[in-house]
């Protein structure tokens, strides 16, 4: 099976381990593919999931990364002096690994990683496995 999974930057910065094309993953994903994202990422399969207590709805999802690209965003205030932020621009671009400290490009921040595998399994998770509760 091939399939896209999200990777939210923030989640690689706090405690993600840094891969590269070629590198075997294994990760909890949820299937949650709602993106809030300023430009068209194409399709997304899974999230990866880290942080979520409700360790019923992740899955262990193991595979090949054949490919990545870093999804960077550019943010403005929705309106002058609110603290709350809108996407208003955004670009891919391929890489080859990735560690969470990525720099901008083009006065945008990486906002997370686009991951495409090859030879994926997913099954659900059970609760020892999910060692963030």
């Amino acid at each position: 099976m091939e399939c896209a999974v999200f990777y939210e930057q923030w989640q690689m910065e706090c405690c993600g381990t840094p891969f590269a094309v070629g590198d075997t993953i294994r990760w909890l994903v949820d299937t949650t593919t709602d993106l809030n994202t300023a430009i068209d990422v194409g399709k997304i399969d899974y999230c990866y999931e880290a942080h979520s207590d409700e360790w019923e709805k992740l899955y262990v999802f193991t595979g090949r990364v054949h490919g990545i690209k870093i999804l960077y965003e550019r943010f403005e205030r929705e309106k002058e002096g609110s603290p709350m932020m809108k996407r208003v621009d955004g670009m891919l671009m391929d890489t080859e690994a990735v560690d969470g400290a990525e720099d901008d490009v083009n006065e945008m921040q990486a906002s997370g990683y686009i991951v495409h595998l090859a030879d994926a399994e997913i099954r659900p998770a059970k609760k020892d496995e999910v060692s963030f509760q």
